[in-house]
């Protein structure tokens, strides 16, 4: 019955059937697309994790620094200890080549045999046999990944050339690591060294990341308990899946957003599916009437048309899987840079397909199209029998009232902002999403009565300005009912999420431009190579740090201490810093304090300061207590002031004075230093040029791996990494108005068709074909006004959500309102002018028959 009845009425309107379908399966690829490469960057953030940790039960490390590798041979003692392992990891990159960073692991092959896996490649030849043994026997020898030989300029297949922190050295490489156990660590970009060739090659004798542990089989809590009771001071034992845990929840929270704005799109193209099918319901009521007439029940009335629906949903969604497997290569990369740049570094080489990511994007795509499908399908259900011996146009059906419609959406945009306010659930805005579908649904309801508002007292003024044509199109608008204003929400829902990301990026760049102008400003920066990926293990040379004493009085060196730590789950980053240095020359955006009132006790090391991301994730906020032990001390101090920050890699960072933290730790070296020169701007860049170019000649890379950058080209870089992160949210937002614009299309052609009569009625009462068109295009014109100017309402509400709700919660940052006018006043007249073309087409299809055959077969 559905093939005869709608199908083959579907069939008969293909370009309409087309259009529906290509919406629904655009906005159904961007949501898969997104949820698939989302998930490839955690499987693989997975997967490297699960292989470094093998299967240690336990982890003894020292926050903020490394262990003494003789703890290992104290563990051992234990009886219910199995294996002690101790691990070390750099990255590392061949010298003097473009080639990508891999990561360099060291192992005592014989210790961590119980812990991890690893294989070599079956085309190793003979003499290459036992390679855990050659690893261990023959000097700078390496086993590595696949992808670091495929990378170009990796060097040959027997020999690499790395450089670390004490130079430039050659290895051998004595085989390929297949694709399991540690040969899956980011992707294959992994290597292998001996414990003892990796200290050599970092200067790290005696030392080791941390120690890995296995208990026996029937070990108890009191095993556990009775290591912790004897660990050195400063050390602690704690689960390998902490830390994994941690990277993981900033990647979800960040395939959330991403998916709640992939699924605006999917959500755009739920209009269409309602536009087309309450089309069929209103046009087909006399088709209805007939068959309730001669015996179909209203129970299969509603199936017939809800099965549009999921004709719809099935159809689709497999439209969507070859546009989301054209989408997904293309969204892989940016999303796991963002990750990368933002989170924690990831390498994916492959896309994982989870089958139950392809069964939420077909349940949701279904459910969607149904959920469109459900009204007009009700409404047909009430269609009695005896309209079959009416007219057609003499059955006009019960519209909902636009006033209480209109009252309901007031209702629902007011209480989106305090139903927002409640506090997420573990880490997630589920409020913030709420009270933004509440404002979506809100300012859309409000709509039909603005639309016949409109064209029940702006016809006369519309008569002046266009004529009889514009006169008619308000008429049609006052009248229209619910169709144009299903359109219409759409195209409101779409400009709202326009407006409001305009707004929230323009805000955020706008603020982290403040914060690099104010926080930012030294003209010289110098770190250990690949500093900021290896988190800062290895310090500034010793000299390095001496020769920068002897700068001349015109040159401030601010010398830092960078630690990544823990608190919980929450990674962060304790800075110690001059900071006498840094007021003299930069400033903190401090949102809950003067800094005049907290300088004092700051700078005599009796307090932190805290970033607002870190306050946000820990609730540690001025007035409370920070507590932690940094290399063997017990830090005990109160949060003095809450200030912005928008590093990325963690979850905030703890500014300390420098002397003070040497003092008590008794360690003065430097992660990193800062120099600040005088003059202007152009003079302080080219007197930082020309104190790089002589540093570099006294520390020529091929003995110290250093990193040295002018202060501007670090500023112009945070600003691209920005630039970089938002480029993925502009493409959703863009497929958004491609869906909302098709939308407006769909609905225009629809309305033309139903009104084919009406038409061709005016045009043979000596209506012409301009005016027919203009008519058309001042409806076009009509409706996109309204959900431009709604939406610009709805956007600018939806805006401080965003900034306010869902980013602090999300990510813990928060921005300096402000608004781009220029930008939105360019952009709102392009997507004016994108909708009245896609009223083209609808009115050229009223004239493809003439007026006497229309008029004639009704």
């Amino acid at each position: 019955m559905w093939v005869r009845f709608s199908f083959r009425h579907l069939r008969a309107h293909p370009w309409r059937t087309l259009a529906v379908l290509f919406g629904i399966g655009l906005g159904a690829a961007v949501f898969t697309s997104v949820r698939l490469a989302s998930d490839a960057s955690i499987g693989s953030f997975r997967v490297s994790v699960e292989a470094l940790s093998g299967k240690a039960q336990w982890t003894l490390a020292c926050p903020g620094g490394r262990v003494p590798e003789g703890i290992v041979a104290d563990l051992m003692r234990y009886p219910a200890v199995q294996t002690a392992s101790p691990f070390l990891s750099t990255y590392v990159h061949p010298a003097g080549k473009a080639a990508e960073a891999f990561l360099l692991i060291g192992i005592d092959p014989i210790l961590d045999r119980p812990l991890r896996t690893w294989r070599t490649g079956a085309a190793d030849s003979p003499e290459r046999s036992l390679p855990w043994l050659k690893l261990m026997t023959e000097p700078n020898t390496l086993l590595v990944g696949e992808a670091v030989l495929q990378s170009p300029g990796s060097g040959s297949g027997d020999g690499v050339e790395l450089a670390g922190p004490r130079g430039v050295k050659r290895f051998t490489v004595l085989g390929t690591l297949t694709f399991e156990g540690l040969g899956m660590v980011e992707g294959g970009r992994v290597a292998i060294a001996d414990i003892a060739t990796f200290q050599e090659f970092t200067g790290l004798t005696g030392l080791v990341d941390r120690i890995d542990l296995l208990f026996k089989p029937g070990a108890t809590d009191k095993d556990v308990d009775a290591v912790r009771a004897n660990l050195p001071r400063g050390a602690v034992l704690e689960r390998p899946s902490e830390s994994a845990e941690s990277g993981e929840g900033m990647i979800r929270a960040y395939q959330l957003n991403l998916s709640v704005l992939s699924f605006v799109s999917l959500f755009v193209g739920m209009f269409l599916v309602y536009s087309l099918i309450s089309l069929h319901a209103t046009a087909r009521r006399h088709e209805v009437a007939i068959l309730r007439s001669i015996g179909s029940s209203s129970r299969m009335v509603f199936l017939l048309f809800f099965s549009e629906g999921l004709f719809f949903g099935i159809a689709g969604w497999l439209i969507a899987i070859p546009l989301s497997s054209f989408m997904v290569r293309h969204l892989l990369g940016g999303i796991s840079s963002t990750i990368s740049s933002l989170f924690v570094r990831i390498q994916v080489q492959d896309l994982m397909l989870n089958p139950w990511e392809v069964v939420l994007s077909f349940a949701l795509t279904v459910l969607v199209a149904l959920t469109a499908a459900l009204q007009p399908a009700c409404s047909v259900m009430t269609v009695p029998p005896r309209e079959a011996l009416a007219a057609r146009d003499a059955v006009v059906p019960r519209r909902t009232s636009p006033v209480r419609t209109g009252f309901l959406g007031l209702f629902l945009a007011a209480v989106s902002w305090p139903v927002s306010q409640y506090q997420g659930v573990s880490g997630v805005p589920v409020a913030g999403y709420l009270g933004t579908f509440l404002l979506f649904c809100g300012f859309s309801l409000t709509s039909p009565f603005i639309l016949r508002l409109i064209g029940s007292h702006l016809s006369p003024v519309l008569r002046r300005l266009g004529g009889e044509p514009a006169f008619l199109a308000g008429r049609f608008i006052r009248d229209s009912g619910t169709r144009i204003a299903i359109s219409v929400g759409a195209l409101i829902t779409a400009i709202a999420l326009f407006v409001s990301l305009a707004i929230m990026i323009h805000s955020f760049r706008n603020t982290v431009q403040l914060w690099v102008d104010q926080s930012i400003r030294g003209d010289l920066y110098l770190r250990s190579a690949m500093a900021d990926i290896n988190r800062y293990r290895n310090h500034l040379p010793g000299e390095v740090a001496d020769r920068l004493r002897l700068l001349p009085r015109d040159a401030d060196v601010l010398p830092y201490r960078r630690i990544y730590l823990r608190l919980g789950t929450v990674p962060y980053q304790f800075e110690a810093l001059d900071l006498r240095i840094f007021f003299r020359h930069a400033n903190l955006l401090l949102l809950d304090a003067r800094l005049d009132e907290i300088a004092p006790a700051l700078l005599d090391g009796k307090g932190v300061v805290v970033s607002e991301v870190f306050a946000s994730r820990t609730g540690l906020n001025s007035g409370k207590r920070f507590r932690a032990n940094i290399e063997g001390y017990d830090f005990d101090l109160p949060v003095l002031g809450v200030f912005r920050d928008y590093r990325t890699q963690g979850g905030g960072v703890i500014y300390y004075p420098f002397e003070h933290f040497a003092d008590r730790t008794g360690d003065p070296s430097w992660s990193g230093a800062s120099v600040y020169l005088q003059g202007s701007e152009t003079t302080r860049e080219e007197k930082a040029a020309q104190l790089r170019t002589r540093l570099l000649s006294d520390f020529p890379p091929e003995r110290y791996a250093l990193q040295m950058t002018l202060g501007s080209e670090l500023r112009r870089a945070i600003l691209r990494i920005f630039d970089e992160t938002f480029a993925v949210t502009s493409v959703l937002l863009l497929i958004a108005l491609i869906v909302a614009a098709l939308g407006m299309t769909t609905t225009l052609t629809v309305l033309v068709l139903e009104r084919t009569r009406q038409i061709h009625t005016i045009t043979a009462t000596g209506a012409g074909h301009g005016q027919i068109r203009a008519m058309i295009f001042w409806e076009a014109l009509l409706m996109t006004l309204v959900g431009e100017v709604v939406g610009l309402g709805c956007g600018f509400a939806l805006s401080h959500i965003l900034i306010f709700v869902i980013n602090r919660q999300s990510f813990g940052w928060t921005f300096l309102y402000g608004v781009d006018w220029f930008a939105l006043a360019m952009s709102l007249p392009l997507i004016l002018a994108a909708s009245l073309l896609s009223a083209i087409p609808a009115a050229q299809l009223v004239f493809r028959q003439s007026p006497a055959l229309v008029l004639r077969e009704h």
